[in-house]
């Protein structure tokens, strides 16, 4: 069983950093140099998570990339100290991140123990196996301006959070209500009823947010982090929207960053993300038809990896109206460097006029995944204050494009036959609850009447259901598939194009875009999204070999600990970002 999370909050961060251009420098690794053994060192508190405290040594000597944290205060000399001790220790330092005072550095797990006086072991924490140091590091006393060191936890956590939805059939509806089957079983009393959508199209999209015909996001820039890089993403757009009678990228408009080294033995290579990057470029293409998209691809799917990718993103050239990210893992599986790291990444963000956006997952609680055994966790980085956390809805459009139902997207399984749950009768649904490590923010606490001082994940929502879903268009083999997928992959773009729309249209500069927020929660900017009696109905092909063919999958009924609410909840935050209301006042009332 997974132990306890200890409750350690982040270190606040007092002041935004000092913003800069990162540089590089190549230094080599030169003779191994012996450590005094009677050197006095400096604990660097906790550097190692408590859950792999027991864990037993690895003989795996993995070769890993990693930060060390320096204080706000160090000088040039004293980076050069570090600089300088860490090369000749046999590690190699990659580049300085001076925004975010770091220094990244690469090695084997056996030269990181000795350097830093610690052991690496080898253990399952949500399901996942894991390499984390066992104990705290330590560094030189005279190292003074050393915090701490990012990126030694070594393990797969971060996962894309698109879900699809199952194979289209021939009674799929259009819109809500279209088709119903005959078959809903007269136990299950559900009042609004519609055969699983066959995926919404991009006009859809928009519809949801209810965004007028001229906001197309002119003008701002949409930068997304993913893992990997897929490059026919941009054909397989542009063939997409032609299809559907709409413009294709214009030239320039969609460009792509890949990875330098990317590592596609881990993360589940590249095909495992290729779904996630054209679900993201595709919904962001949909609901802001004029913004310029970026796509930011990572080596690998580690979280230090992926948080200095962020900061890429935030540092290039061309300034990003907003940063989607939708991916996630369970945020007990970071340490409070990597955590400190995230944070960072996210002030100087904010510190550019940069508004980050993550996915709150798609696994609800968390109490069924992996060991955790009716435990329940949030997911990092949503559950950052210093980020905007994006949970998901279903929702039911009528043939009009207006919402006819809507609820938080938390799903039950039935049998169509008697009603029956289908075990353990929680399929699939948006993340949130209460973070141990992060503390509330203001803009939660003087909002939210809700127990505990802990961030609450998610702050806003869209639609996440893949029961109504969004078509996309995705490589299968030699072909072009089309499918429908959902999940809070979809919702975070779609949040952040509406933001990036909002800016470009009024020209608000706004950072972390939570507080604002939150100023129009209540209001007729947002929709909260409250349980309805509502759900969808689906048959399989008999050629699958399912015992049951025919499922229900039903809204919001709170098959974990989660469901949506009046005002705030764990499932949809402050509800959905709604209209011209939203876009002309989001930043206006601060």
């Amino acid at each position: 069983m997974r132990p306890q999370s200890r409750r350690r909050p982040t270190t606040p961060l007092v002041a935004l950093v000092v913003a800069a251009l990162a540089t590089t420098t190549a230094c080599g690794s030169p003779p191994l140099a012996e450590q005094p053994t009677t050197e006095a060192r400096r604990i660097l508190a906790a550097t190692a998570p408590a859950w792999a405290a027991g864990a037993a040594d690895t003989a795996h000597d993995a070769q890993l990339t990693a930060s060390v944290l320096l204080a706000e205060s160090a000088g040039s000399a004293e980076v050069a100290d570090v600089r300088d001790w860490l090369a000749q220790n046999g590690l190699t330092v990659t580049g300085e991140r001076a925004s975010i005072h770091a220094l990244t550095f690469t090695g084997r797990t056996s030269t990181i123990a000795r350097v830093f006086d610690t052991s690496f072991g080898e253990t399952f924490i949500g399901g996942r196996a894991a390499v984390a140091p066992t104990r705290d590091l330590s560094v030189p006393a005279g190292l003074t301006v050393v915090e701490s060191v990012a990126g030694l936890v070594d393990t797969e956590a971060m996962r894309p959070t698109t879900a699809a939805a199952r194979e289209r059939t021939d009674d799929c509806a259009e819109y809500w209500g279209q088709t119903l089957s005959a078959s809903w079983p007269a136990s299950v009393a559900v009042e609004h009823r519609s055969n699983a959508l066959c995926g919404y199209g991009p006009a859809q999209l928009r519809a949801v947010h209810e965004l007028p015909s001229d906001a197309t996001g002119a003008g701002a820039t949409v930068a997304i982090v993913g893992v990997f890089d897929d490059d026919r993403v941009a054909a397989n757009t542009d063939t997409y929207f032609t299809g559907q009678g709409l413009p294709a990228l214009r030239a320039g408009q969609y460009t792509h960053e890949p990875p330098a080294a990317p590592d596609t033995t881990r993360c589940g290579g590249p095909s495992a993300w290729t779904v996630e990057q054209h679900l993201d470029v595709q919904a962001v293409h949909a609901v802001a038809p004029d913004a310029d998209i970026v796509y930011w691809g990572a080596n690998d799917c580690l979280a230090s990896t992926l948080y200095l990718r962020v900061l890429d993103a935030v540092e290039a050239p061309v300034r990003p109206s907003v940063v989607s990210l939708s991916f996630g893992g369970p945020e007990d599986l970071d340490t409070d460097a990597d955590r400190t790291l995230l944070n960072r990444v996210l002030v100087e963000a904010a510190s550019r006029g940069v508004s980050v956006f993550a996915s709150s997952g798609n696994d609800g609680d968390y109490s069924l995944a992996g060991d955790h055994h009716d435990e329940t966790d949030v997911a990092t980085p949503a559950s950052s204050p210093y980020i905007t956390a994006v949970g998901g809805a279903s929702i039911g459009l009528d043939a009009g494009d207006r919402v006819e139902v809507e609820a938080g997207w938390e799903v039950q399984t039935r049998f169509a036959q008697n009603g029956g749950i289908i075990p353990p009768g929680f399929l699939y649904g948006a993340g949130g609850g209460e973070s141990v490590f992060s503390p509330r923010p203001s803009w939660q606490s003087a909002r939210i009447a809700h127990a505990g001082t802990g961030r609450l994940v998610p702050d806003v929502a869209s639609l996440a259901d893949p029961n109504t879903g969004f078509t996309i268009a995705v490589p299968r083999g030699n072909t072009l598939a089309y499918e429908a997928h959902g999940g809070t992959s979809l919702a975070t773009p779609m949040v952040a194009s509406v933001v990036a729309i909002a800016k470009a249209r009024t020209g608000v500069q706004v950072g972390l875009a939570a507080p604002y927020l939150y100023d129009l929660a209540g209001s007729s900017a947002f929709r909260d999204v409250v349980p309805a009696s509502a759900g969808t109905w689906y048959r399989r092909a008999a050629s699958t070999g399912q015992l049951w063919l025919e499922t229900l999958y039903l809204w919001d009924t709170r098959p974990q600990s989660l469901q949506s609410a009046p005002g705030w909840d764990p499932v949809t935050g402050i509800g959905i970002p709604r209209g011209a209301d939203f876009l002309d006042r989001f930043g206006a009332e601060r």
